[in-house]
């Protein structure tokens, strides 16, 4: 049963990364003018966003001590979480090559957070 999830989740995620860098490409071939470039801020949440998956998957939470790691980690994910979604909402509107791939980020950092806390509360 376990198993069975886990290719499931794992599937999705495969699936939300294929599409995050597939369809941008789509875009920018067949888009004739050249659009808006994406705000300051959004840049800067995607720096933060691109940060955090890295920080996390050189396993930069294992050296800090448990209790801050635990205090710090799924706040600070939640928020980037939030502040991307608001993002890609935001630059759909202006910028879709751009906005598809912090979707694609947020929506996986998003459901690797949920999981995440959840095997923590088991």
């Amino acid at each position: 049963m376990i198993i069975g999830i886990s290719l499931i989740i794992l599937m999705v995620v495969g699936i939300i990364t294929f599409l995050t860098f597939i369809i941008p490409a789509f875009i920018a071939v067949r888009k004739d003018k050249k659009g808006n470039p994406p705000r300051k801020i959004s840049y800067v949440i995607a720096g933060l966003l691109v940060l955090h998956w890295v920080f996390y998957l050189v396993s930069g939470y294992a050296l800090l001590p448990r209790n801050i790691a635990d205090v710090v980690f799924i706040p600070v994910w939640l928020v980037l979480c939030v502040a991307g979604a608001i993002t890609a909402i935001y630059e759909f509107k202006n910028n879709k090559v751009f906005a598809i791939p912090v979707a694609g980020l947020t929506t996986i950092s998003l459901l690797l957070c949920i999981f995440s806390y959840g095997i923590s509360k088991m």
